[in-house]
């Protein structure tokens, strides 16, 4: 088994048992150094000094496999291990984030409502939901042509 973070329609743990039975649920988590971000589809931003909070899911070799294709892995979205503290111990879960070229873009009501669906159930504050749909706002008034860094 391998750690894996959720922070868009993967938090949602109907939508996981579907595409990937063996996972198990460890609960929210705080991941630092990133923020949420839609670009269509949820991100992480790499933002030092900011943190978000993802599910921690136990996966196996094909869950992996399930949501690599799910992904669009390596073309859509590509993925890296990070480093947190869980249960006291620090663990480098593997964590997707989009490739470049995506601008910042809303998502659909259905996504978004997926989304927030598990957030609620792994008891994850909306309020970085609601920051990343501002952040949509506020990157395409500072610049329709180019992405901001944050």
């Amino acid at each position: 088994m391998k750690y894996y973070l959720a922070y868009g329609m993967n938090t949602n743990i109907e939508e996981m048992r579907r595409r990937c039975p063996q996972a198990q649920s460890l609960g929210k988590v705080t991941v630092p150094n990133y923020r949420l971000a839609f670009k269509t589809h949820c991100d992480v931003v790499y933002t030092p000094g900011e943190t978000m909070e993802c599910v921690l899911w136990s996966i196996s070799d094909q869950c992996e496999l399930a949501l690599d294709q799910l992904e669009g892995f390596p073309d859509y979205y590509d993925k890296r291990e990070v480093q947190i503290k869980y249960n006291g111990k620090t663990i480098r879960p593997m964590i997707y984030y989009m490739c470049s070229g995506f601008g910042y873009a809303a998502p659909s009501e259905h996504y978004l409502t997926m989304v927030a669906e598990g957030y609620s159930k792994h008891n994850i504050p909306i309020a970085q939901i609601i920051t990343a749909l501002e952040d949509i706002t506020r990157c395409t008034l500072l610049s329709a042509n180019k992405e901001p860094v944050y």
